[in-house]
């Protein structure tokens, strides 16, 4: 089939040209260069082609067809078993990767041993695993990661990412629930600085209105809603985890094995901005908010 015609019927149905260029080069292995030479398509690509159009025109979101997601300037794979990263969630790691270069090398006690900086990053729900190794593939601060991802699904699309990006001597991922597996007698070797990230559910259960169909209608829902009365209460359970882990590994009646410092970055709705403040005030904990690139407040640095 002509390549051209193909291109002209599709963006004559409303499909940007752009979507359509990549679906033909998903589904008949192409390069862009080879794309922009070829005239005709190979009538075995044909059917694949036009269903991954059908998909489209049905709202379904480009990145599940393609089965791929750019993030932090790096390629992800994804499907409907994950949340698709997004750039917004881009100024949470800045930050992170801002935060690591920028912290003094600490060192466990007992243990000198010079040239480590021991930090330990875990990511709390990590779904593709896109935070993580984007901040891994930008800093060499952090010496062991940890993934925490309650859905089985999600963790297999997670073990695709760490692969790709050839991590697995880096990582270990983990299917639980938030922190409860370092919060109990544990052999996790959790180094001296900790950094924390998590992007969590925060949409209140009847939010629909503000999200659009393609979320709405093919994202999973366990990435997505929690609760309906702030949609920050999964994030309360976490800093309230948080404060029981900085108790349990830095106090000096409690363990106190460790040197070092405990620190969240978290991503919140655009209409939190006021309850996490005040929540986070009256924890008299330190916390700093980030802008997005739509100017409102989405990421916070909380200090414990």
């Amino acid at each position: 089939m002509n390549k051209q015609d193909l291109i002209n019927y599709w963006k004559d149905l409303w499909l940007k040209q752009s979507d359509i260029e990549k679906i033909i080069q998903k589904e008949a292995d192409l390069t862009i260069s080879q794309l922009f030479l070829l005239e005709e398509i190979d009538d075995k690509y044909i059917e694949n082609i036009k269903s991954s159009f059908d998909r489209l025109k049905k709202w379904e979101p480009l990145e599940y067809i393609l089965n791929k997601a750019e993030f932090y300037w790096l390629d992800f794979y994804v499907d409907n078993r994950v949340l698709i990263p997004r750039n917004d969630t881009e100024v949470m790691v800045k930050e992170v990767i801002n935060e690591l270069n920028n912290t003094p090398i600490s060192t466990p006690f007992p243990l000198q041993e010079k040239g480590n900086s021991y930090m330990t990053l875990i990511d709390v729900w990590t779904w593709s695993w896109a935070i993580p190794i984007s901040v891994l593939k930008n800093t060499d601060k952090i010496n062991k990661c940890y993934a925490i991802e309650l859905s089985q699904e999600a963790l297999e699309v997670a073990k695709i990412n760490v692969e790709i990006h050839w991590l697995e001597n880096k990582i270990e991922l983990i299917n639980w629930d938030l922190l409860t597996p370092f919060l109990s007698p544990t052999t996790y070797n959790l180094l001296s600085t900790i950094i924390i990230t998590a992007n969590l559910p925060y949409i209140r259960t009847w939010d629909y209105k503000s999200m659009d169909d393609s979320v709405v209608f093919y994202e999973p829902d366990l990435a997505l809603y929690w609760w309906e009365k702030t949609g920050f209460e999964l994030y309360e359970k976490l800093i309230e985890q948080c404060l029981e882990l900085k108790e349990k590994l830095y106090s000096p009646t409690a363990r106190g094995e460790l040197e070092g410092g405990l620190t969240l970055f978290i991503e919140i709705w655009y209409d939190q901005y006021e309850y996490s403040k005040n929540y986070l005030k009256n924890l008299w904990l330190n916390f700093e908010y980030f802008k997005d690139n739509s100017w409102i407040y989405r990421c916070v640095k909380i200090e414990f």
